[in-house]
Protein backbone atom coordinates (compact mmCIF):
# COMPACT_ATOMS: atom_id res chain seq x y z
CA UNK A 1 0.00 0.00 0.00
CA UNK A 2 1.35 3.80 -0.77
CA UNK A 3 -0.50 5.53 2.32
CA UNK A 4 -1.26 4.56 5.83
CA UNK A 5 -3.86 6.07 8.12
CA UNK A 6 -2.30 4.82 11.44
CA UNK A 7 -0.54 7.40 13.43
CA UNK A 8 -0.13 11.00 14.06
CA UNK A 9 -1.78 13.73 12.18
CA UNK A 10 -1.51 17.41 12.53
CA UNK A 11 -4.11 19.38 11.86
CA UNK A 12 -4.89 20.39 8.16
CA UNK A 13 -2.52 17.90 7.34
CA UNK A 14 -4.27 16.29 3.40
CA UNK A 15 -3.29 12.53 3.00
CA UNK A 16 -2.55 10.99 0.87
CA UNK A 17 0.55 13.85 0.85
CA UNK A 18 -1.13 14.96 -2.64
CA UNK A 19 -2.36 18.39 -4.20
CA UNK A 20 -5.87 16.80 -4.63
CA UNK A 21 -6.39 14.85 -1.40
CA UNK A 22 -9.67 14.16 -0.04
CA UNK A 23 -9.52 13.73 3.30
CA UNK A 24 -7.80 16.23 5.85
CA UNK A 25 -6.64 15.49 9.14
CA UNK A 26 -9.36 16.61 12.55
CA UNK A 27 -6.68 15.51 14.94
CA UNK A 28 -8.81 16.90 17.96
CA UNK A 29 -12.30 17.25 19.42
CA UNK A 30 -10.95 21.07 19.67
CA UNK A 31 -10.53 21.04 16.05
CA UNK A 32 -13.65 19.31 15.02
CA UNK A 33 -15.36 22.53 16.78
CA UNK A 34 -13.04 24.75 15.45
CA UNK A 35 -13.74 23.69 12.55
CA UNK A 36 -17.53 23.71 12.65
CA UNK A 37 -17.72 27.25 14.20
CA UNK A 38 -15.48 28.69 11.80
CA UNK A 39 -12.44 29.38 14.83
CA UNK A 40 -9.83 31.40 12.30
CA UNK A 41 -6.89 29.89 14.35
CA UNK A 42 -8.34 26.40 13.46
CA UNK A 43 -9.50 27.62 9.42
CA UNK A 44 -5.80 29.23 8.74
CA UNK A 45 -4.61 25.62 9.44
CA UNK A 46 -6.49 23.90 6.91
CA UNK A 47 -5.29 25.29 3.45
CA UNK A 48 -7.79 22.93 2.14
CA UNK A 49 -10.61 20.11 3.16
CA UNK A 50 -13.89 17.86 1.57
CA UNK A 51 -13.69 19.25 -1.70
CA UNK A 52 -17.54 20.07 -1.40
CA UNK A 53 -17.10 21.29 1.88
CA UNK A 54 -14.22 23.24 1.73
CA UNK A 55 -12.87 25.45 -1.40
CA UNK A 56 -9.74 23.69 -2.09
CA UNK A 57 -6.89 26.43 -1.97
CA UNK A 58 -6.09 26.34 -5.94
CA UNK A 59 -9.46 27.16 -6.73
CA UNK A 60 -9.12 29.94 -4.29
CA UNK A 61 -6.29 31.33 -6.46
CA UNK A 62 -7.97 30.81 -9.76
CA UNK A 63 -10.72 33.04 -8.56
CA UNK A 64 -8.42 35.69 -6.79
CA UNK A 65 -6.34 35.86 -10.47
CA UNK A 66 -9.87 35.58 -12.18
CA UNK A 67 -10.73 38.82 -10.19
CA UNK A 68 -7.49 40.75 -9.68
CA UNK A 69 -9.00 43.76 -11.98
CA UNK A 70 -11.92 43.88 -8.93
CA UNK A 71 -12.32 46.64 -6.18
CA UNK A 72 -11.85 43.90 -3.35
CA UNK A 73 -15.50 43.94 -2.87
CA UNK A 74 -16.07 40.74 -4.92
CA UNK A 75 -16.73 37.31 -4.29
CA UNK A 76 -16.21 34.48 -7.18
CA UNK A 77 -17.48 31.44 -7.48
CA UNK A 78 -16.35 29.03 -10.54
CA UNK A 79 -19.09 26.50 -12.11
CA UNK A 80 -18.72 23.75 -14.10
CA UNK A 81 -21.84 24.28 -16.52
CA UNK A 82 -23.85 27.73 -17.04
CA UNK A 83 -27.05 26.13 -16.22
CA UNK A 84 -25.84 25.79 -12.51
CA UNK A 85 -24.86 29.32 -12.54
CA UNK A 86 -28.51 30.70 -14.11
CA UNK A 87 -30.08 28.24 -11.45
CA UNK A 88 -28.26 29.71 -8.40
CA UNK A 89 -28.97 33.12 -9.70
CA UNK A 90 -32.61 32.65 -9.88
CA UNK A 91 -33.04 30.40 -6.88
CA UNK A 92 -31.58 32.50 -4.50
CA UNK A 93 -32.85 35.76 -6.13
CA UNK A 94 -29.35 37.39 -6.49
CA UNK A 95 -29.71 40.55 -8.05
CA UNK A 96 -26.63 42.12 -8.65
CA UNK A 97 -24.11 39.71 -10.42
CA UNK A 98 -22.14 39.33 -13.31
CA UNK A 99 -21.58 35.98 -15.57
CA UNK A 100 -18.59 35.20 -18.13
CA UNK A 101 -18.47 31.92 -19.73
CA UNK A 102 -15.42 30.50 -20.45
CA UNK A 103 -14.60 27.16 -22.07
CA UNK A 104 -14.38 25.20 -19.09
CA UNK A 105 -16.27 27.39 -16.59
CA UNK A 106 -18.63 29.67 -15.55
CA UNK A 107 -17.67 32.62 -13.48
CA UNK A 108 -19.89 34.57 -11.19
CA UNK A 109 -19.24 37.45 -9.59
CA UNK A 110 -21.12 39.08 -6.85
CA UNK A 111 -21.04 41.34 -4.05
CA UNK A 112 -19.10 40.52 -0.81
CA UNK A 113 -22.32 42.30 0.94
CA UNK A 114 -24.68 39.73 -1.15
CA UNK A 115 -27.58 38.35 1.61
CA UNK A 116 -27.49 35.22 -0.52
CA UNK A 117 -23.56 34.15 -0.17
CA UNK A 118 -24.46 31.52 2.46
CA UNK A 119 -26.92 29.98 0.23
CA UNK A 120 -24.76 30.07 -2.99
CA UNK A 121 -21.93 28.18 -0.62
CA UNK A 122 -24.40 25.77 0.77
CA UNK A 123 -25.51 25.18 -2.94
CA UNK A 124 -21.85 24.10 -4.30
CA UNK A 125 -21.91 21.61 -1.33
CA UNK A 126 -25.11 20.17 -1.25
CA UNK A 127 -25.27 19.65 -5.15
CA UNK A 128 -21.30 19.66 -6.25
CA UNK A 129 -21.51 21.63 -9.02
CA UNK A 130 -18.30 23.34 -8.30
CA UNK A 131 -14.83 22.73 -10.89
CA UNK A 132 -12.59 20.00 -10.48
CA UNK A 133 -9.19 21.12 -7.89
CA UNK A 134 -7.72 19.32 -11.28
CA UNK A 135 -9.13 22.35 -13.75
CA UNK A 136 -8.09 25.02 -11.31
CA UNK A 137 -4.44 23.25 -11.10
CA UNK A 138 -4.18 23.37 -15.03
CA UNK A 139 -5.22 27.24 -15.61
CA UNK A 140 -2.94 27.82 -12.63
CA UNK A 141 -0.32 26.44 -14.13
CA UNK A 142 -0.95 27.64 -17.92
CA UNK A 143 -0.96 30.76 -16.55
CA UNK A 144 2.90 30.57 -14.64
CA UNK A 145 0.97 31.02 -11.37
CA UNK A 146 1.79 27.77 -9.59
CA UNK A 147 5.67 25.60 -10.07
CA UNK A 148 4.30 22.04 -10.11
CA UNK A 149 1.72 20.28 -12.16
CA UNK A 150 0.31 16.96 -11.54
CA UNK A 151 1.68 14.07 -13.89
CA UNK A 152 -1.03 11.98 -14.77
CA UNK A 153 -1.30 8.90 -18.02
CA UNK A 154 -3.51 10.62 -20.46
CA UNK A 155 -5.74 7.99 -21.13
CA UNK A 156 -8.28 8.42 -23.98
CA UNK A 157 -10.41 5.26 -23.03
CA UNK A 158 -10.44 6.56 -19.30
CA UNK A 159 -14.48 7.19 -19.09
CA UNK A 160 -15.12 3.77 -21.33
CA UNK A 161 -12.76 1.93 -18.90
CA UNK A 162 -14.50 3.70 -15.80
CA UNK A 163 -17.76 2.92 -16.59
CA UNK A 164 -17.27 -0.76 -17.99
CA UNK A 165 -15.41 -1.75 -14.85
CA UNK A 166 -18.50 0.01 -12.69
CA UNK A 167 -21.41 -2.13 -14.98
CA UNK A 168 -19.64 -5.50 -14.33
CA UNK A 169 -19.81 -4.26 -10.39
CA UNK A 170 -23.21 -3.78 -10.72
CA UNK A 171 -24.18 -7.36 -12.16
CA UNK A 172 -24.34 -8.91 -15.47
CA UNK A 173 -27.39 -6.97 -16.22
CA UNK A 174 -26.06 -3.86 -16.76
CA UNK A 175 -24.25 -2.74 -19.26
CA UNK A 176 -21.73 0.17 -19.43
CA UNK A 177 -23.54 2.41 -21.87
CA UNK A 178 -26.38 2.19 -18.08
CA UNK A 179 -23.38 3.97 -16.71
CA UNK A 180 -23.28 7.46 -16.12
CA UNK A 181 -20.88 9.40 -14.68
CA UNK A 182 -20.61 12.63 -12.66
CA UNK A 183 -18.26 15.15 -11.20
CA UNK A 184 -19.36 13.83 -8.07
CA UNK A 185 -21.90 11.43 -5.90
CA UNK A 186 -23.83 14.20 -4.71
CA UNK A 187 -23.91 16.05 -8.11
CA UNK A 188 -25.32 12.98 -9.54
CA UNK A 189 -28.13 12.44 -7.06
CA UNK A 190 -28.66 16.09 -7.69
CA UNK A 191 -29.09 16.07 -11.14
CA UNK A 192 -31.09 12.79 -10.74
CA UNK A 193 -33.57 13.79 -8.27
CA UNK A 194 -34.29 17.25 -9.86
CA UNK A 195 -34.81 15.18 -13.44
CA UNK A 196 -37.31 13.13 -11.17
CA UNK A 197 -39.19 15.47 -9.22
CA UNK A 198 -39.98 17.14 -12.78
CA UNK A 199 -41.04 14.21 -14.29
CA UNK A 200 -43.53 13.26 -11.25
CA UNK A 201 -44.94 16.46 -10.55
CA UNK A 202 -46.21 16.32 -14.06
CA UNK A 203 -48.02 13.08 -12.94
CA UNK A 204 -49.73 14.73 -9.81
CA UNK A 205 -47.43 12.61 -7.82
CA UNK A 206 -45.64 15.20 -5.01
CA UNK A 207 -44.82 13.18 -2.42
CA UNK A 208 -41.52 11.79 -1.73
CA UNK A 209 -40.33 9.15 1.11
CA UNK A 210 -36.60 9.50 2.59
CA UNK A 211 -36.46 5.60 3.95
CA UNK A 212 -33.84 5.94 6.80
CA UNK A 213 -31.51 8.45 7.90
CA UNK A 214 -29.45 9.09 4.84
CA UNK A 215 -26.50 11.50 3.96
CA UNK A 216 -26.85 15.58 4.73
CA UNK A 217 -26.51 16.18 0.97
CA UNK A 218 -29.19 13.60 0.13
CA UNK A 219 -31.67 15.65 2.84
CA UNK A 220 -30.45 18.86 1.88
CA UNK A 221 -31.05 18.37 -2.16
CA UNK A 222 -34.34 16.84 -1.32
CA UNK A 223 -35.80 19.79 0.37
CA UNK A 224 -34.49 21.65 -2.21
CA UNK A 225 -36.26 20.10 -5.14
CA UNK A 226 -39.97 19.80 -3.71
CA UNK A 227 -40.45 22.96 -3.08
CA UNK A 228 -43.82 24.51 -1.15
CA UNK A 229 -46.33 22.20 -4.49
CA UNK A 230 -43.53 18.73 -2.85
CA UNK A 231 -43.49 16.90 0.66
CA UNK A 232 -40.64 14.90 2.03
CA UNK A 233 -41.94 12.80 4.03
CA UNK A 234 -39.00 10.76 6.92
CA UNK A 235 -39.10 7.30 7.88
CA UNK A 236 -36.01 7.48 9.88
CA UNK A 237 -35.82 3.53 10.99
CA UNK A 238 -35.60 1.17 8.22
CA UNK A 239 -37.16 -1.58 10.53
CA UNK A 240 -40.20 0.25 10.55
CA UNK A 241 -42.05 -1.08 7.54
CA UNK A 242 -45.76 -0.38 9.73
CA UNK A 243 -45.05 3.22 9.11
CA UNK A 244 -43.99 3.47 5.28
CA UNK A 245 -46.82 0.72 4.61
CA UNK A 246 -49.01 3.22 6.13
CA UNK A 247 -47.95 6.30 4.10
CA UNK A 248 -48.28 4.00 0.96
CA UNK A 249 -51.76 3.00 2.26
CA UNK A 250 -52.80 6.66 2.68
CA UNK A 251 -50.80 8.23 -0.11
CA UNK A 252 -51.12 5.49 -2.82
CA UNK A 253 -50.92 6.94 -6.31
CA UNK A 254 -49.64 10.47 -4.80
CA UNK A 255 -46.00 9.36 -3.94
CA UNK A 256 -43.51 10.01 -6.15
CA UNK A 257 -40.90 7.86 -4.61
CA UNK A 258 -38.48 6.75 -2.14
CA UNK A 259 -34.54 7.38 -1.73
CA UNK A 260 -32.96 5.05 0.50
CA UNK A 261 -29.46 3.92 1.01
CA UNK A 262 -28.62 0.19 1.51
CA UNK A 263 -27.15 -0.10 4.17
CA UNK A 264 -27.81 3.46 5.55
CA UNK A 265 -25.22 6.02 6.56
CA UNK A 266 -24.14 6.02 9.57
CA UNK A 267 -25.91 3.10 11.14
CA UNK A 268 -25.73 0.89 8.30
CA UNK A 269 -28.93 -0.32 8.34
CA UNK A 270 -30.25 -2.85 5.46
CA UNK A 271 -33.91 -2.50 4.97
CA UNK A 272 -36.24 -5.00 3.08
CA UNK A 273 -35.84 -4.10 -0.12
CA UNK A 274 -38.09 -6.57 -1.92
CA UNK A 275 -41.37 -5.23 0.51
CA UNK A 276 -40.63 -2.04 -0.64
CA UNK A 277 -39.91 -1.91 -4.39
CA UNK A 278 -43.58 -4.10 -4.53
CA UNK A 279 -45.10 -1.23 -2.51
CA UNK A 280 -43.05 0.94 -5.24
CA UNK A 281 -44.45 -1.29 -8.17
CA UNK A 282 -48.58 -1.21 -6.56
CA UNK A 283 -48.19 2.82 -6.00
CA UNK A 284 -46.25 3.25 -9.41
CA UNK A 285 -43.29 4.93 -7.16
CA UNK A 286 -40.03 4.92 -7.82
CA UNK A 287 -37.25 3.25 -5.84
CA UNK A 288 -34.04 5.34 -5.62
CA UNK A 289 -31.01 3.15 -3.99
CA UNK A 290 -27.56 4.29 -3.22
CA UNK A 291 -25.09 1.20 -1.60
CA UNK A 292 -22.32 3.30 -1.86
CA UNK A 293 -21.57 2.05 2.50
CA UNK A 294 -20.55 -1.21 0.88
CA UNK A 295 -20.58 -0.64 -2.62
CA UNK A 296 -22.26 -1.82 -5.26
CA UNK A 297 -19.76 -4.57 -5.97
CA UNK A 298 -21.09 -5.85 -2.24
CA UNK A 299 -24.82 -4.93 -1.99
CA UNK A 300 -25.89 -6.57 -5.34
CA UNK A 301 -29.35 -4.56 -5.59
CA UNK A 302 -29.57 -3.15 -8.71
CA UNK A 303 -32.32 -5.29 -10.07
CA UNK A 304 -34.41 -4.01 -7.25
CA UNK A 305 -34.18 -0.41 -8.38
CA UNK A 306 -35.00 2.36 -10.49
CA UNK A 307 -31.74 3.97 -10.63
CA UNK A 308 -29.10 3.42 -8.72
CA UNK A 309 -26.54 6.34 -7.17
CA UNK A 310 -22.97 5.70 -6.15
CA UNK A 311 -20.06 7.67 -5.26
CA UNK A 312 -16.99 6.22 -6.96
CA UNK A 313 -14.94 8.92 -4.53
CA UNK A 314 -15.31 5.99 -2.01
CA UNK A 315 -13.91 2.28 -2.89
CA UNK A 316 -13.22 3.54 -7.11
CA UNK A 317 -10.88 6.01 -5.86
CA UNK A 318 -9.36 3.72 -3.11
CA UNK A 319 -5.83 6.09 -2.99
CA UNK A 320 -8.44 8.81 -1.89
CA UNK A 321 -7.54 11.62 -4.14
CA UNK A 322 -9.80 12.09 -7.14
CA UNK A 323 -13.89 13.12 -6.81
CA UNK A 324 -16.81 11.12 -8.64
CA UNK A 325 -19.95 9.74 -8.45
CA UNK A 326 -22.25 7.29 -10.50
CA UNK A 327 -25.83 6.95 -12.00
CA UNK A 328 -26.86 3.46 -13.26
CA UNK A 329 -29.62 3.07 -15.22
CA UNK A 330 -31.12 -0.87 -15.37
CA UNK A 331 -32.69 -1.97 -18.74
CA UNK A 332 -35.31 -3.62 -16.06
CA UNK A 333 -36.81 -0.12 -15.44
CA UNK A 334 -38.33 1.73 -18.25
CA UNK A 335 -39.52 4.19 -15.06
CA UNK A 336 -35.85 4.97 -14.29
CA UNK A 337 -34.61 5.02 -18.41
CA UNK A 338 -37.33 7.70 -18.86
CA UNK A 339 -35.18 10.14 -16.63
CA UNK A 340 -31.86 9.21 -18.35
CA UNK A 341 -31.72 11.71 -21.04
CA UNK A 342 -32.57 14.92 -19.20
CA UNK A 343 -30.70 13.69 -16.00
CA UNK A 344 -27.38 13.60 -17.94
CA UNK A 345 -28.13 17.04 -19.45
CA UNK A 346 -27.83 18.26 -16.17
CA UNK A 347 -25.40 16.51 -14.67
CA UNK A 348 -21.59 18.05 -14.23
CA UNK A 349 -19.66 15.22 -16.04
CA UNK A 350 -15.90 14.68 -14.37
CA UNK A 351 -12.98 16.97 -15.90
CA UNK A 352 -10.74 14.83 -18.18
CA UNK A 353 -7.60 15.05 -15.57
CA UNK A 354 -9.95 13.39 -13.08
CA UNK A 355 -11.00 10.24 -15.24
CA UNK A 356 -7.16 10.23 -16.24
CA UNK A 357 -6.45 9.86 -12.38
CA UNK A 358 -9.84 7.11 -11.77
CA UNK A 359 -8.51 5.16 -14.83
CA UNK A 360 -4.70 4.58 -12.67
CA UNK A 361 -7.03 3.33 -9.90
CA UNK A 362 -9.81 1.46 -10.66
CA UNK A 363 -8.37 -1.54 -12.65
CA UNK A 364 -7.90 -2.48 -8.93
CA UNK A 365 -11.44 -1.95 -7.60
CA UNK A 366 -12.25 -5.65 -7.25
CA UNK A 367 -9.20 -6.15 -5.80
CA UNK A 368 -9.34 -3.30 -3.06
CA UNK A 369 -13.04 -4.61 -2.29
CA UNK A 370 -11.84 -7.89 -1.72
CA UNK A 371 -9.01 -7.04 0.60
CA UNK A 372 -11.23 -4.55 2.74
CA UNK A 373 -13.77 -6.83 3.19
CA UNK A 374 -11.53 -9.03 4.58
CA UNK A 375 -9.88 -6.83 7.17
CA UNK A 376 -13.48 -5.21 8.22
CA UNK A 377 -14.41 -8.86 9.46
CA UNK A 378 -11.45 -9.12 11.37
CA UNK A 379 -12.12 -5.76 12.60
CA UNK A 380 -15.52 -6.24 13.35
CA UNK A 381 -14.84 -9.06 15.71
CA UNK A 382 -12.33 -7.49 17.50
CA UNK A 383 -14.66 -4.41 18.03
CA UNK A 384 -17.51 -6.82 19.58
CA UNK A 385 -15.84 -8.50 22.12
CA UNK A 386 -14.20 -5.27 23.31
CA UNK A 387 -15.85 -4.42 27.00
CA UNK A 388 -15.35 -0.84 26.29
CA UNK A 389 -17.37 -0.63 22.78
CA UNK A 390 -20.80 -0.15 24.20
CA UNK A 391 -22.40 -1.39 20.31
CA UNK A 392 -21.47 -1.75 16.72
CA UNK A 393 -23.34 -1.16 13.55
CA UNK A 394 -22.66 -2.39 10.56
CA UNK A 395 -23.74 -4.29 7.66
CA UNK A 396 -24.38 -7.97 9.20
CA UNK A 397 -25.75 -6.38 12.69
CA UNK A 398 -28.18 -8.47 14.63
CA UNK A 399 -31.55 -8.17 13.15
CA UNK A 400 -31.48 -6.16 9.76
CA UNK A 401 -28.36 -7.70 8.82
CA UNK A 402 -29.85 -11.04 7.17
CA UNK A 403 -31.68 -8.40 5.15
CA UNK A 404 -27.95 -7.43 3.75
CA UNK A 405 -26.50 -11.23 3.51
CA UNK A 406 -29.45 -11.79 1.18
CA UNK A 407 -28.03 -9.62 -1.40
CA UNK A 408 -24.16 -9.45 -0.62
CA UNK A 409 -23.44 -12.81 0.56
CA UNK A 410 -21.32 -13.63 3.49
CA UNK A 411 -18.55 -11.97 4.66
CA UNK A 412 -18.86 -9.05 2.57
CA UNK A 413 -19.41 -6.10 4.79
CA UNK A 414 -17.79 -3.20 3.30
CA UNK A 415 -14.98 -1.31 4.98
CA UNK A 416 -17.55 0.76 7.07
CA UNK A 417 -18.49 -0.19 11.20
CA UNK A 418 -19.64 2.25 12.96
CA UNK A 419 -19.73 2.45 16.86
CA UNK A 420 -20.56 4.10 20.15
CA UNK A 421 -18.02 3.67 23.14
CA UNK A 422 -18.81 3.19 26.83
CA UNK A 423 -15.56 5.45 27.28
CA UNK A 424 -15.78 9.26 27.56
CA UNK A 425 -15.43 10.18 23.90
CA UNK A 426 -13.54 13.58 23.75
CA UNK A 427 -10.90 11.27 25.27
CA UNK A 428 -10.85 8.34 22.52
CA UNK A 429 -10.97 10.58 19.96
CA UNK A 430 -7.81 12.81 21.26
CA UNK A 431 -5.89 9.71 21.87
CA UNK A 432 -6.67 8.25 18.72
CA UNK A 433 -3.32 7.52 16.87
CA UNK A 434 -5.33 7.48 13.60
CA UNK A 435 -6.16 9.79 10.67
CA UNK A 436 -9.40 11.58 11.74
CA UNK A 437 -11.40 12.95 8.75
CA UNK A 438 -14.50 12.75 6.36
CA UNK A 439 -15.05 10.05 3.67
CA UNK A 440 -14.25 6.23 3.67
CA UNK A 441 -13.52 3.45 1.32
CA UNK A 442 -9.36 4.32 0.82
CA UNK A 443 -6.49 2.32 1.51
CA UNK A 444 -5.58 4.01 4.87
CA UNK A 445 -7.67 3.55 7.66
CA UNK A 446 -9.68 6.40 8.89
CA UNK A 447 -12.10 6.82 11.89
CA UNK A 448 -15.06 9.90 11.72
CA UNK A 449 -16.65 11.74 14.24
CA UNK A 450 -19.69 11.36 11.77
CA UNK A 451 -22.50 13.69 13.52
CA UNK A 452 -19.73 16.50 14.23
CA UNK A 453 -19.02 16.57 10.63
CA UNK A 454 -22.76 15.86 8.97
CA UNK A 455 -24.72 17.11 11.27
CA UNK A 456 -22.85 19.97 14.23
CA UNK A 457 -25.82 22.45 14.17
CA UNK A 458 -28.28 19.20 15.78
CA UNK A 459 -25.77 18.29 18.64
CA UNK A 460 -26.19 22.10 20.04
CA UNK A 461 -29.61 22.02 20.93
CA UNK A 462 -31.94 19.49 22.97
CA UNK A 463 -34.79 19.69 19.55
CA UNK A 464 -31.48 18.41 17.01
CA UNK A 465 -30.28 15.86 20.12
CA UNK A 466 -34.17 14.64 20.23
CA UNK A 467 -34.10 14.21 16.35
CA UNK A 468 -31.17 12.29 15.92
CA UNK A 469 -32.28 10.40 19.13
CA UNK A 470 -35.76 9.38 16.91
CA UNK A 471 -33.18 7.82 14.53
CA UNK A 472 -31.45 6.00 16.65
CA UNK A 473 -27.91 8.19 16.23
CA UNK A 474 -25.85 8.98 19.22
CA UNK A 475 -24.27 11.94 18.77
CA UNK A 476 -20.93 10.79 19.89
CA UNK A 477 -21.13 7.96 17.16
CA UNK A 478 -17.75 7.39 15.19
CA UNK A 479 -17.10 5.78 11.83
CA UNK A 480 -14.54 3.40 11.13
CA UNK A 481 -13.48 3.04 7.50
CA UNK A 482 -11.29 -0.15 7.43
CA UNK A 483 -8.17 0.40 5.39
CA UNK A 484 -5.24 -2.02 3.93
CA UNK A 485 -2.91 -1.80 7.17
CA UNK A 486 -1.96 -5.41 8.80
CA UNK A 487 -5.38 -5.62 10.89
CA UNK A 488 -3.32 -6.28 14.29
CA UNK A 489 -2.04 -2.46 13.85
CA UNK A 490 -5.68 -1.22 13.14
CA UNK A 491 -6.68 -3.19 16.76
CA UNK A 492 -3.83 -2.11 18.55
CA UNK A 493 -4.11 1.60 17.53
CA UNK A 494 -8.30 1.16 18.65
CA UNK A 495 -7.46 -0.64 21.95
CA UNK A 496 -4.69 1.85 22.83
CA UNK A 497 -7.42 4.32 22.73
CA UNK A 498 -10.20 2.81 24.17
CA UNK A 499 -7.54 2.21 26.67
Amino acid sequence: MNTSGLGRFSLGQPVPARPHAVCVSLPKVSDLIGYEEKDPATLAAMPTGYPRFVRHQMIDQMIGHLLKKGTGTTQGYLFSKLQDCQDVVQRYSVNRYEITEEKEFTLLKVSKNCPSISGIASHFQHTGCGISSRLAEKYLWEHGLIEQYEILHENNQAEAQIRQIIAQAHGSTVREKDVVLASSGANAFHALFGTAVEHTRKQGKTIWIRWGWLYLDTIEVMSLYTGEDGQVIEVNQVADLASLKKIFDQQGDKIAGVVTEFPTNPLLQAGDLEQVRSWCDQSGALLFIDPTMVSPKNAQITHLADVVINSLTKYAGWEGDVMMGSLVFPSCSPAGKNLFVETCDRICPPYERDLYRMAEQIPFYDDFISRANANAMMVAHFLTSHPRIKKLHWAYQPGLGKNYEKFAGPDRPGCNLSFECSSDFAQFYDRLQMLKSPSFGTEFSNCCPYVYLAHYPLIKTQTGLDRLAGAGIPPHLLRLSVGLEPVEQITDALDFALK
